[in-house]
């Protein structure tokens, strides 16, 4: 369908669209992140509950990983949302109104799951409509400001995005000439193209993984990562009092700087941290609060990165020296220390 067949309709079709988009969402939610940075700390858009548990990791020196330090994805279809064997195709009903208007009998797909980049078609039957919209909604949920002028009833062959991820959204909008009006929704999964680099593993689709130089530094009360892929220091803090549970900073360290402060001397058996991370410790007076003293010396070691592919408020999850994951929640408002199987 060329653009010319997009037709916006008045605002108040909008605002009567809205709350069964809305509805939808809640029903099938995929939504891509984009984390930002800025010069100081960038934190990661991200949101799980606050109370997540958190593990403390005993202090431990461990030894440089053999893993890759290149990128790898894992064959597609790799990961499918739980979807049970009897599923129907999906389909949905109208939410036609109570005033004699149109009435959507169906809207459905002719799959029950699909693959990024995959044609799908979707179909639809109304009854006492003249006019029809239909809508492939973005990944942030929100009705876009036009949609296609399709036949009140008929099928549409849509090709989803091969960036898209978790789930394919459409909403189809009637109207008669009264300008009465019916809605539906319709929700078709997405097979996740990448595999998550442990088990078990969220409930949506991975980010690219990412492979990459590290290394961490624990302290009196928390523990110093750094990424190299990401140029990120990521600091994690012991103490549950306060809303902010882990923070992340560029790092800003370059050769020819200063290592550490000499003028900076830590009680016996504590360590000044140096480098990025003592830029870090000493730049940032809430963080040297927070970590107390270095409680040995950094150590370098391989990661894996990847992140939840959500609209927003999503998770890090980071491989650690011993084969387990960290998990940064969203809107640094947690972590924890998973325990994965085989490590």
């Amino acid at each position: 369908m060329n653009d010319e067949s997009r037709k916006t309709w008045p605002n108040l079709v909008v605002h009567l669209l809205w709350l069964p988009c809305a509805l939808l969402l809640v029903q099938c939610a995929a939504r891509p992140s984009h984390p930002t940075a800025n010069s100081t700390a960038a934190s990661t858009a991200t949101a799980l509950s606050p109370t997540a548990t958190h593990v403390r990791i005993a202090p431990t020196h461990s030894a440089v990983s053999t893993l890759p330090l290149v990128a790898t994805t894992t064959p597609a279809a790799s990961f499918t949302p739980s979807v049970p064997s009897s599923t129907p195709v999906p389909s949905a009903t109208s939410t036609a109104p109570a005033d004699g208007g149109p009435v959507i009998v169906y809207f459905r797909a002719n799959v029950d799951l699909a693959d990024p980049g995959q044609d799908i078609v979707l179909e639809w039957q109304s009854s006492g409509a003249s006019n029809a919209l239909l809508y492939a909604l973005p990944a942030s949920g929100q009705l876009p400001q036009s949609g296609f002028n399709v036949a009140p009833s008929g099928s549409y062959t849509y090709s989803i995005p091969g960036d898209a991820r978790n789930a394919a959204e459409f909403l189809l909008w009637v109207q008669d000439d009264a300008e009465r009006g019916a809605s539906a929704n319709l929700c078709v999964k997405l097979r996740c193209p990448v595999a998550w680099f442990f088990s078990p593993a969220p409930g949506v689709c991975a980010s690219d993984l990412l492979a990459s130089n590290a290394a961490q530094q624990h302290f009196q009360h928390g523990l110093m990562l750094w990424v190299e892929a990401r140029d990120l220091i990521i600091v994690l803090y012991d103490d549950n009092t306060r809303t902010v549970r882990w923070e992340m900073f560029m790092d800003q360290w370059a050769e020819g700087q200063p290592e550490s402060d000499p003028a900076i001397v830590p009680p016996t058996g504590l360590y000044q941290p140096v480098r990025g991370f003592g830029l870090v410790w000493r730049e940032q007076p809430e963080v040297r609060e927070r970590l107390g003293w270095a409680v040995e010396q950094e150590a370098g070691f391989q990661t894996l990165w990847q992140t939840t592919t959500l609209y927003k408020y999503n998770s890090i999850y980071l491989r650690a020296p011993d084969g387990n994951v960290w998990h940064l929640a969203p809107e640094r408002s947690s972590w924890e220390l998973l325990e994965v199987a085989g490590s």
